[in-house]
């Protein structure tokens, strides 16, 4: 049994396991309390033990019922928000407690006192603040927390799956696009090279099926790894500079110790890969100038695409939904922990900045933080 299964399994023998631990600390906790003993003898004696016991017998049951009425009745209420019924049945609970807990003490008090007289009004005062109130009605409310926190926790687990899965289809959205346009005008300018130039179009060919494999069964993973990305981002770069007259550049000040990290999948490469053939959207064929640089700084992996469109009619519109694309997947692993935004340079002229943490994992649980000191000593 895993500590995990031990606390939030829900099946019997888990559930069973965890709640007779509690009352059994419980109780130990009762009868330590009001154990009387004179001496080191005493412990080894049952008279020690007789009050406690029966002290215990007293208290238990209103406590029993006052955990449980809380997180099955009450509860419930809690989570659907209805504040009313849950404050009511609280304010219920306490004064069920109290009656209880007067009942089960007067019925135990002769065993725990037999030479006793009948409880006078200030003893029975006594036992419903302190058995009523400080002990059942106490742990009543330590259940409520207990139970709300495995709630939340619960949920919160959930909701990483649902934005894991979300991611998922994401991807696998991008791997059935994997632009259209993009994959014709490949076809096309092999089928005429091909007739051509037979040497450039088996270059071009064998970078096509490079890019494609690596998109459709090697990007299957949340991460990939850095190395590999970057030598896939080279080999479009270079497809693109084959098939149109676009001048790209790319810059790769990237070390091999940086290159053995980690990045989510489809980030670097979709976005270089969408802004490149964004500026194709235009009826006319002209010439562009595109500089990629990528670089890491402070174990922060940073590229920027500069775009500078030889036609007027390029707007940041569609580059800002280019970016709107990729925000949601960042925000999914990184939390804040990030930069991607885009400035006019000048008119018609972009720059495209995205920063991101290199991961040491190949799929980390969680994501540490970025401080924003790490980006402001490193510069692009």
């Amino acid at each position: 049994m895993t500590s995990y299964n031990f606390i939030f399994s829900n099946r019997l023998k888990h559930w069973l396991a965890r709640h007779l631990l509690f009352w059994v600390v419980f109780a130990l906790e009762i009868i330590i309390v009001s154990t009387r003993m004179k001496g080191i003898a005493d412990f080894f004696l049952y008279r020690s033990y007789h009050v406690a016991f029966f002290f215990l017998y007293s208290v238990l049951p209103p406590a029993v019922l006052s955990v449980y009425i809380s997180i099955y009745l009450l509860f419930p209420f809690l989570q659907k928000k209805r504040y009313a019924i849950f404050i009511t049945g609280l304010v219920g609970l306490i004064i069920f407690n109290c009656v209880s807990a007067l009942f089960f003490y007067s019925v135990m008090r002769p065993y725990i006192c037999p030479d006793c007289n009948a409880p006078d009004l200030l003893e029975k005062i006594n036992t419903i603040c302190d058995n009523g109130i400080n002990i059942a009605s106490f742990l009543a409310l330590v259940a409520l927390g207990i139970k709300f926190t495995k709630n939340w926790y619960h949920q919160q687990i959930q909701n990483r799956v649902l934005a894991r899965q979300k991611i998922t289809s994401e991807l696998k959205l991008l791997k059935a696009r994997i632009q259209p346009r993009f994959l014709f005008e490949t076809l096309q300018v092999l089928y005429y090279k091909i007739s051509s130039d037979k040497n450039v179009a088996a270059e071009i060919l064998l970078k096509f099926s490079e890019l494609l494999s690596y998109m459709l069964y090697e990007c299957n993973d949340e991460f990939v790894s850095l190395q590999r990305e970057l030598f896939i981002i080279n080999e479009f770069i270079e497809l693109e500079k084959m098939m149109n007259e676009n001048k790209i550049k790319l810059t790769n000040d990237i070390t091999n110790h940086v290159n053995k990290k980690y990045i989510p999948s489809f980030i670097l490469l979709s976005l270089i890969q969408n802004c490149i053939i964004a500026i194709h959207d235009n009826t006319h064929k002209v010439l562009h100038h595109i500089h990629v640089k990528i670089l890491a700084e402070n174990n922060i992996l940073y590229c920027m695409i500069n775009i500078d469109p030889a036609d007027a009619d390029a707007t940041t519109d569609k580059f800002v939904a280019i970016i709107d694309q990729f925000i949601n997947r960042l925000e999914t692993f990184y939390m804040n922990n990030y930069k991607l935004e885009i400035s006019e340079v000048k008119e018609s002229n972009f720059t495209i900045t995205m920063s991101i943490l290199l991961l040491d994992n190949f799929s980390p649980d969680k994501i540490e933080e970025i401080s924003e000191t790490a980006y402001a000593n490193a510069h692009i």
